[in-house]
């Protein structure tokens, strides 16, 4: 598959390797955009009804040293609208044929899933192993620039706290149930727009979803004051204000961004903290082979309620390099990418955090059971002041630095 640098899945040619080796090393007339990609092209699609399909996730970025990133739990399953037929690559113009390309805007109007559909018709079990592998695939992506963008932030100087990132990932999967990561989208669209009303609402559903979740956890009514300075829309706060809370927001030392990634954890919604999933090489005590993949991913789509990893789990993976043939499994094992001690004694304390979370809900949950034997048993609501008074007791217990 070639590509030019045009968007919205325009400039793709999909040729035979000798003639694509051909076609890249031509020269182009002026009025025609040069190739700037060549992908090898992936000829075994698992199909569904006889089409290709692709998967869009949302990734979002809301630190940068450290490290935080969190894939949302809702995405959306996009269909070509032609059927798959290796013998038709190409269209009449030359393009590639719509029968091997799953870009929305080359399919508007065509079939769109959610991933509570795409669970349906795989299975639970297939699809959680699905899901286990873009969990860590997009884990690596998270990773694979941040030594560049740090170098970024800090020749701009750029205050801690107050940057963003949302990127859509796209993967195709195979018949081997493995994703391939195909694009990183810098600017995914939020736009909604089906001819088919069922459709369009589930798109809407969709991607509102994701987009309520992403402005509670980046807590906007306060984050971006340290540089904006303002209040609201035209309305800036009286510079000595504006000095105290862009004082405030912008500490970047260890209790402050601990703070940061607890509220993230607690108004995260549907997105799921990828800090668990890095190629970390060393750190709590040792060197683990674990692939990343925590059981809390397994349950998305379903809108299950995700629990944090066993205390007794460690959060380390295997040395990895940061290059996309290893986000899509193909590379062999490098250095990986650098984590700074505090990144890693953050993951730590992020994993103790998680670990007293887990007890509370664990706790409340007995609660909750213990109320409703009772209310079937004797018809009256259940006394829990004491399960209640555990769990405040339990609430207050400092989390270990």
């Amino acid at each position: 598959m070639l590509k030019t640098a045009q968007h919205l899945g325009k400039g793709l040619v999909l040729l035979p390797g000798q003639q694509a080796y051909q076609a890249a090393v031509t020269p182009r007339l002026p009025s025609a955009k040069p190739f700037v990609l060549a992908q090898r092209y992936v000829s075994n699609p698992l199909l569904i009804n006889d089409c290709k399909f692709g998967i869009r996730l949302w990734l979002l970025i809301t630190g940068v040293d450290p490290c935080t990133a969190y894939l949302h739990t809702q995405g959306l399953v996009l269909f070509s609208t032609d059927s798959y037929d290796l013998g038709s690559l190409s269209d009449d113009e030359g393009a590639a044929g719509r029968g091997h390309i799953t870009n929305y805007a080359q399919n508007v109007g065509g079939t769109v899933w959610n991933l509570v559909m795409l669970k349906q018709h795989l299975g639970a079990d297939v699809y959680k192993r699905l899901w286990n592998k873009l969990v860590s695939s997009a884990a690596h992506v998270a990773c694979a620039a941040m030594g560049e963008v740090r170098q970024e932030h800090a020749a701009g100087r750029v205050p801690p706290n107050s940057t963003f990132e949302l990127l859509g990932l796209d993967y195709l999967v195979d018949e081997d149930m493995h994703p391939w990561l195909l694009e990183v989208n810098g600017t995914p669209s939020l736009a909604v727009d089906h001819g088919d009303a069922p459709v369009e609402q589930l798109i809407h559903d969709t991607k509102n979803a994701m987009v309520q979740d992403m402005v509670n956890i980046l807590n906007c009514s306060r984050r971006f004051l340290a540089r904006y300075g303002q209040v609201k829309a035209g309305s800036k706060l009286p510079a000595p204000q504006a000095a105290a809370v862009r004082a405030t927001l912008t500490r970047n030392d260890e209790a402050s961004i601990r703070r940061r990634v607890e509220f993230e954890l607690k108004h995260r919604g549907g997105f799921l903290p990828l800090m668990g999933h890095y190629p970390v090489l060393k750190y709590a005590g040792g060197v683990s082979s674990s692939t990343g993949i925590q059981q809390q991913g397994s349950d998305a789509g379903n809108n299950a309620e995700q629990e944090p990893p066993d205390a007794g789990q460690q959060i380390v993976a295997s040395s990895v390099s940061s290059s996309v043939a290893d986000v899509n499994g193909s590379g062999q094992p490098g250095s990986g990418p650098a984590f700074s001690e505090r990144d890693k004694r953050l993951f730590v304390y992020m994993q103790s955090w998680w670990s007293k979370q887990r007890k509370l809900l664990a706790l409340r949950r007995k609660v909750a059971k213990q109320q409703a034997q009772q209310e079937a048993t004797t018809g009256e609501a259940a006394p829990a002041e004491q399960m209640q008074q555990d769990t405040v007791v339990l609430d207050q217990t400092p989390v270990a630095a």
